[in-house]
C-alpha cells in the first residue's frame, strides 16, 4: 500500500513538473512575444508581459458597477490607483506600458488573459494618450494549456464585461495590432 502510494505520489509530482503550474494568482507571471503592426513592412517588436497580480473578484465587480452605472469619474479614480502589471519593448525605445485591470480564465483551449489600462499608442516613439471616454487600451493573449499562444492589442476598445464580470473587447476604431510567439517566462 505504501509503495502504491509512493508511486502515485512520484507520477503526480512528474506530471506537475512535465505539464507545469498554472500561474498562481497574486505570485506574478511573466511571458515574452514579438508584437506586428497592423501596418504592413513595419518592424516587429520584442515585448514582456509582468503581470504582478490578477484583478481581485472584489475589484471586478466595483469596476463592473462603475461602467453600468456611467461613474466615469469614480471609475478612472478606481483603476488609476490599480497596478496589475506591465508591457514593456525589450531593446529600442524601451516603452513600458501600465496596467490597471488583469484577469485570467481558462477556456475550452487554455486560458484567456485580459490586460487593460487607458487608451494609449503602443507606437514606440509616440507618446499619444487617447483621450476619448471609456477608450482603452486592451491586450488579449490566448494561451494554451503550456501557456504559449497568440494575441491581440487593441489601442482604442471600448470594454464590456459578462455577467460573471470578466472583461471583454465591445467594439475598437482601428485595426488591433498582433502579438505571435507568446510563451511563458519561467
Amino acid at each position: 500500500m505504501k509503495r502504491r502510494l509512493a508511486i502515485m505520489g512520484a507520477a503526480g509530482l512528474l506530471a506537475v513538473i512535465l505539464l507545469g503550474t498554472p500561474p498562481a494568482f497574486g505570485e506574478g507571471v511573466s511571458f515574452r512575444g514579438r508584437l506586428f503592426s497592423s501596418v504592413a513592412g513595419e518592424t516587429p517588436y520584442n515585448v514582456k508581459i509582468d503581470i504582478k497580480e490578477f484583478t481581485l473578484l472584489e475589484e471586478a465587480q466595483r469596476i463592473v458597477q462603475l461602467m453600468a452605472t456611467g461613474d466615469e469619474d469614480g471609475f478612472y479614480k478606481l483603476i488609476r490607483s490599480l497596478d496589475k502589471g506591465n508591457m514593456q519593448f525589450i531593446g529600442g525605445p524601451g516603452l513600458n506600458i501600465k496596467f490597471n485591470i488583469a484577469q485570467e480564465y481558462e477556456t475550452e483551449k487554455g486560458y484567456r488573459i485580459v490586460l487593460v489600462t487607458e487608451g494609449r499608442s503602443v507606437e514606440p516613439g509616440t507618446s499619444k494618450f487617447l483621450n476619448i471616454p471609456w477608450r482603452f487600451l486592451l491586450v488579449i493573449l490566448d494561451l494554451d494549456k503550456k501557456y504559449t499562444g497568440a494575441g491581440r492589442v487593441y489601442e482604442d476598445a471600448a470594454i464590456g464585461a459578462t455577467p460573471t464580470g470578466n472583461i471583454t473587447l465591445a467594439s475598437s476604431y482601428t485595426l488591433s495590432k498582433e502579438l505571435v510567439n507568446i510563451r511563458l517566462v519561467k
